[in-house]
């Protein structure tokens, strides 16, 4: 599927072809400049055999060529290094492929058409043509066809010539010429190969890296998430804490008598000041029924007001049996652990102190 890629040109190739294409030709244009550089020096001395060899005129047409050749390579490079980052890749690499080829045909016409004359000048051209073909290896391997356009096109031609003309003297050398050219174009492709699984590997890295710098940066963000969560769920245990503290402190030291009942209507507990009323500990009324606490007129009103909060005018049972009026509040508690919800109940306005 096609795959868009932030830091590099976009293409509609599959991944990660595009990504792929750009490093090949980045690495072309990395040896760009040397290579045109050295096959320019190569192109004079060439010139100064060809005129030292009496073929000045036809010597000097052909260094125009390698000069034009050259111009172009460089001017590529120069425009390579202004591009648009979103320009397709292979536009660049095929500009090399094509600088190539015309300085293969550059190379072809010196092993051709300018290849006769004394043994010296023959011999040169060989060597030339042989060394800037291996040469060139390294500096267009990168990508596929850079290099194949200008060893081919430069040595095929001086092959074949050694092969058929000289009256078949160089038989042996042209058959020798033409393994070099196969040699050198199956090494291409090896080191080719081998560039492109290296590049392929960079990219899956940074891929790998990528997702690494997005997991770890996600992993931070709900770790800073789970420590806001801790830190609050922290204070609110604290403050829970601190409210059930003051709850607690309020029932036990309340001057008022204080009952805890379940639903049925019976004691849970009780605070100080309701044992100092009725003059027992909280242990021995707990478990009694909250009636057993009050005058028997008002014992149904106590279960009928446990429902909902209300205020009642009762009358409980004194230490020694006699009738207390009091105002009692209901109020009912919420249900906890699935067990039936009880209630409050608090006892004011009696006549007697209970402090």
């Amino acid at each position: 599927m096609p795959n868009e890629n932030k830091n590099g040109p976009p293409s509609g190739g599959a991944w990660p072809d595009p990504r792929l294409r750009a490093l090949q030709v980045d690495e072309l244009y990395r040896y760009a400049p040397a290579a045109a550089g050295f096959s320019y020096f190569v192109a004079l001395l060439t010139l100064g055999v060809l005129i030292e060899t009496g073929d000045m005129a036809r010597g000097v047409v052909w260094f125009l060529w390698a000069t034009a050749v050259t111009v172009f390579r460089f001017v590529t490079v120069v425009l390579y290094r202004r591009r648009d980052p979103a320009a397709d890749a292979m536009t660049w690499g095929k500009l090399v492929i094509a600088a190539n080829l015309l300085a293969g045909i550059q190379w072809a016409v010196l092993g051709t058409l300018l290849f006769a004359g004394p043994v010296y000048r023959e011999l040169y051209i060989v060597i030339v043509i042989t060394c800037t073909i291996g040469g060139s290896l390294v500096a267009y391997a990168p990508l596929r066809w850079a290099h194949e356009a200008l060893s081919l096109t430069a040595g095929i031609p001086l092959a074949t010539n050694l092969m058929l003309t000289q009256g078949g003297k160089h038989f042996f050398v042209g058959v020798t010429a033409f393994f070099f050219c196969f040699a050198i174009v199956y090494y291409a492709r090896k080191h080719s190969r081998h560039i492109e699984e290296a590049f392929q590997l960079q990219i899956e890295r940074d891929e790998l890296l990528a997702v690494t710098a997005v997991l770890n940066e996600k992993l931070a963000s709900e770790n800073r998430e789970l420590a806001h969560r801790v830190a609050v769920r922290g204070v609110s245990i604290e403050n829970a804490r601190e409210i059930a503290d003051r709850y607690l402190a309020f029932f036990e030291n309340s001057p008022l008598p204080h009952f805890e009942c379940d639903a049925a209507g019976f004691i849970v507990t009780c605070n100080p000041a309701a044992e100092r009323l009725f003059a027992e500990r909280r242990e021995s009324l707990a478990g009694r029924p909250l009636n057993w606490l009050l005058a028997p007129a008002y014992a149904g009103a106590a279960i009928e007001g446990a429902t909902h909060a209300m205020n009642a005018e009762i009358e409980i049972r004194g230490p020694g049996g006699e009738a207390l009026p009091c105002v009692a509040s209901f109020t009912p508690l919420p249900s906890h652990d699935a067990r039936r919800a009880g209630f409050g109940v608090i006892l004011y306005g009696l006549a007697t102190s209970v402090a």
